[in-house]
């Protein structure tokens, strides 16, 4: 199977509410730091993981696909480290 066809039958097993199932922090993450909906973030990651790099109208104006999961990874990671935080 080529890389493209891999990725199609990807996208196509990967539904949006299986995405919002696995990825609890990374959808909230996502929905504090780039103010998008659950389905929007759900939608951004599933076309990440299928190798684009634009997705939605508000990933776009963030930066792309790359960027708002690397920015929501980073928020998630100094949150955590925030002093007082409860673990």
């Amino acid at each position: 199977m080529t890389t493209k066809g891999a990725r199609s039958a990807f996208l196509r097993s990967y539904h949006i509410p299986s995405i919002l199932l696995h990825y609890p922090r990374l959808v909230r993450s996502m929905r504090r730091l780039a103010i998008l909906d659950e389905v929007t973030a759900a939608s951004c990651i599933r076309d990440l993981k299928a190798g684009r790099r634009w997705s939605s109208e508000a990933v776009n104006r963030y930066g792309g696909t790359h960027k708002v999961a690397t920015d929501a990874c980073k928020y998630r990671r100094a949150i955590s480290l925030l002093p007082g935080r409860v673990a």
